[in-house]
């Protein structure tokens, strides 16, 4: 099993930092490559550094260099072309890494298109027309001037829905964009695709909502009963609905037939007889309408022609890809003339939408109840049975009269006052509709010969709460500096409900009704005061479907626009954009080392954040808010033709700073770059046997906790006393550790110093002291009149056997006990110590 050291160091990873950070085609630039540990710089050195670009086709390594630091690499770059490319860097002690690199093209000339269709979502009910506006941009999608005359195609596949105005735009020198229109032909969905020579295609959809299926022709016979001898008129009405009953605008013209079926058919025996006679029995309900009508009197003298008193007769519908839904009315036979007067009126209301035009809302009516006397049997004897009987029968007005209709809801219908003309007995009922519809009904009040009689009726079309106003630009991305469209529409949303899963035959079920309705009222569109753009109040006329207007900002970024029209308020977020420089960026290491030198470049990019050169030389100040941690220098200047400039960066002390940017038409720049002193924990061991006259080794060791990985490159500066030095290391090596050799033949003492510093971080020293063993004894001359005492008097006597004895004992380790009783070890060590000193002499 492999087991890993446990003084084993972990690899060390690679930092980088791109000058400039974002790189334009054509141009060359500096990877700065240095040693990173906990998003912290290492003051490491990187030796034998391999680069290599996975695609030199978009960036090309031209050389690698050492910075005046000496431990980051700046390994100069070619960019070649827009795109893509890896960089795999490799040394021995790093993890490899590679880094993923974005080569961006020069950005001052439209390469393709963008196009915008307007609205893309529309209600059955609502206008019926749009707009298509394609523009010029650059490769990072901003907006940009034509240099020539550029034309723009459109098409659709899908002629069945939509058509287009125009399918040739042409895009002029000096503009960056045009519109043309399109007109909903059907419900359904539409792509538009647009191309121009040289650009990618693009394509937008458009959705044009349903109704509610099945649709359904619906007649309606008003009024329901007749008299065969009054000749009194009445009308059939078709309307086409939805399947939920509201009149829905044809999307075609649907032709049809009425028919009458004879509750009798014995009697009619000839095709050239007709009980009902028709104005006309073909009707065409109208594309973008969704009624017709006709008038029909039965036929004079019916009675005489059946035994019946009264009859039903079925009045259907004859068309093709609709369902019909017939009606009925009753003439009765009694042998009566024709009643004239000046009422009663009736009046039904008919299904009708707000349209903001003139909609037939209802059919009136003169008719009344009367006594008649009918025969209930065949006569016998001359006599006849007979019985009253009350009857409904058309009334004639016997001179004109105009009938007086009002409505409780005058923004939703304005009834016109029917006139019943003399001789008639019916009359249609228009009214003057706007764009909205109650919450509920609306009732009309009607004033005829017996006073106010009251009926209602349910109008389909947009709830005023629900209604918001709308505004957004016709164009895709809005260029600073000129004019551009405006759309401005009123937009009804759907009422809140509970939020719940949907599968996709609900997704279907759409709210066909739901989407953009004309203007309800005559008002004006204005904008409220703001600094960012210019615009001139617009007219707007009751049913209007859109408002359009044209905005001018020379200001580039973000701003909220808000409108009013009469009553409703809406705003508009815009943002603008420009080629030219829109700001400007640092790029820096995000944490540098005090007392070393670091790359730092500013660049200008444009609105989007896309690299841009230079249409004049900038001149840009740079400010720091303490000059004593970091060395900058006063002004950049980016060149005419040039995008970044980088400079040297020389940081002194600790701290953290605020570098601010500053240049004319640019906005204000600040960034904080934090410098680190930190101080390396030193350690120094004094190894060997420290004797007398042998080596010494001083190991020292530099390490830093917040860095996992080891350091080198210390500038180490030594000092020895009581030693000679041998050899010494003035620097650390990769494991962070130097060395010094002393020979030890000067003093009982060796005291080894050394003061560590360099690569960034601050200056520490560290000493050790020890202590030499075996030191040499000094020779001393002996005095005549030697004198015996304790001491010297066993050297003289100690013989061999003695001396052998003793060793014996030592083996043994029974001397200590010996000495212990007898309290002699302390005269035994001293013996000890004067034997070495007689056997080195």
């Amino acid at each position: 099993m492999f087991v890993i050291p446990i003084n084993a160091q972990t690899p060390a990873e690679f930092g980088y930092q791109l000058h400039p950070e974002k790189l334009l085609e054509n141009t060359v630039g500096t990877l700065q490559i240095f040693v990173t540990s906990n998003e912290m710089m290492v003051p490491r050195s990187i030796n034998d550094l391999r680069v290599i670009s996975s695609d030199n086709s978009v960036i090309q390594i031209i050389n690698i260099q050492e910075n005046n630091s000496g431990y980051a690499k700046n390994v100069q770059i070619k960019a070649i072309k827009p795109g893509i490319a890896n960089i795999a860097l490799a040394a021995p002690g790093f993890s490899s890494k590679e880094i993923t690199l974005e080569v961006f093209n020069n950005n001052n000339h439209p390469t393709q298109i963008l196009m915008k269709v307007t609205p893309d979502d529309f209600p059955i009910d609502g206008p019926r027309f749009g707009y298509v506006t394609v523009e010029l941009a650059t490769t990072g999608g901003l907006p940009t001037i034509a240099p020539e005359d550029i034309t723009v195609y459109i098409e659709t596949p899908n002629k069945d829905t939509i058509s287009l105005k125009n399918q040739e735009l042409l895009i002029k020198k000096g503009e960056y964009f045009a519109t043309t229109e399109f007109n909903l032909v059907n419900s359904g969905d539409a792509i538009i695709f647009a191309s121009a020579e040289n650009m990618k295609k693009i394509s937008e959809f458009v959705h044009i909502r349903k109704p509610t299926e099945p649709l359904q022709v619906q007649l309606f016979v008003i009024p329901e009963q007749y008299s065969s001898y009054s000749g009194a008129t009445g009308y059939a009405i078709v309307e086409l609905l939805d399947g939920e009953g509201a009149p829905v605008k044809a999307e075609e013209d649907i032709h049809m037939k009425l028919g009458v079926e004879n509750p009798d058919v014995s009697v009619n025996t000839s095709n050239d007889f007709e009980e009902i006679q028709f104005s006309n029995k073909e009707l065409i309900i109208k594309k973008g309408e969704y009624s017709a009508y006709t008038t029909f009197t039965p036929r004079p003298n019916l009675g005489d022609i059946t035994t019946d008193s009264e009859q039903t007769f079925n009045m259907f519908i004859s068309t093709d890809n609709y369902l019909t839904n017939g009606d009925s009315f009753t003439i009765s036979h009694d042998e009566m003339g024709a009643l004239e007067g000046e009422g009663p009126s009736i009046t039904t209301v008919l299904p009708f939408l707000t349209t903001g035009e003139k909609e037939i809302i209802a059919v009136t009516y003169f008719e009344t109840n009367i006594e008649i006397s009918r025969q209930t049997g065949s006569s016998i004897l001359g006599t006849t049975d007979r019985e009253l009987v009350t009857v409904t029968v058309p009334v004639t007005a016997k001179q004109d009269y105009e009938i007086n209709f009002a409505s409780s809801e005058s923004d939703t219908v304005k009834p016109i006052n029917p006139i019943m003309k003399k001789g008639e007995n019916v009359a249609l009922v228009f009214g003057n509709t706007g764009t909205i519809a109650p919450d509920d009904s609306v009732a009309f009040y009607i004033t005829d010969n017996e006073g106010v009689k009251t009926v209602t009726g349910t109008p389909i079309g947009p709830i005023k709460e629900d209604i918001d106003l709308t505004a957004e630009p016709l164009v895709p991305m809005i260029l600073a500096g000129s004019e551009f469209p405006v759309i401005a529409y009123l937009l009804e949303s759907e009422e809140d409900e509970e939020v719940s899963t949907t599968t996709d035959e609900d997704a279907e079920d759409e709210n066909g009704r739901i989407g953009i309705t004309p203007f309800i009222e005559d008002s004006v569109l204005t904008l409220s005061a703001n600094d960012f753009v210019e615009a001139e109040p617009e007219i707007i006329k009751q049913n209007q479907p859109y408002v359009l207007l044209n905005l001018l900002t020379k200001e580039v970024g973000d701003t909220k626009l808000s409108f009013q029209a009469g009553q409703f308020e809406g705003n508009m977020a815009m943002t603008s954009h420009t080629t030219d420089p829109a700001e400007m960026h640092l790029s820096f290491v995000k944490n540098l080392l005090a007392n070393t030198e670091s790359l730092a470049t500013i660049q200008i990019l444009d609105s989007v954040g896309n690299p841009v050169y230079a249409k004049e030389e900038i001149l840009i100040k740079v400010v720091s808010n303490d000059e004593s941690v970091l060395k900058i220098p006063d002004e950049v200047i980016i060149k005419k033709g040039e995008y970044f400039n980088t400079f040297k960066l020389e940081s002194q002390n600790e701290g953290k700073i605020e570098l601010a940017l500053l240049s004319e038409d640019l906005p204000l720049s600040k960034y904080d770059i934090n410098i680190v002193d930190v101080s390396p924990v030193i350690s120094l061991d004094l190894l060997g046997g420290l004797n007398w006259n042998e080596r010494v080794e001083a190991k020292l060791s530099v390490t830093i906790p917040e860095i996992e990985t080891s350091l080198d490159g210390f500038n180490v500066e030594w000092t020895a006393d009581g030693g000679e030095v041998l050899q010494m290391d003035d620097v650390t090596n990769s494991d962070g550790i130097a060395i010094m050799n002393i020979l030890a033949n000067d003093k009982d003492t060796i005291t080894v110093s050394a003061t560590v510093s360099g690569n960034g971080l601050s200056s520490s020293t560290i000493s050790k002291t020890a202590q030499i063993l075996n030191m040499p004894i000094a020779e001393t001359p002996v005095e005549e009149g030697f004198t015996i005492n304790n001491s010297n008097m066993i050297y003289i006597i100690i013989p061999v056997a003695i001396g052998a004895a003793l060793f014996i004992l030592k083996r043994t380790e029974r001397l200590d006990t010996i000495t212990e009783k007898l309290g002699m070890g302390e005269k035994f060590e001293e013996i000890k110590e004067k034997i070495s000193g007689i056997r080195n002499r």
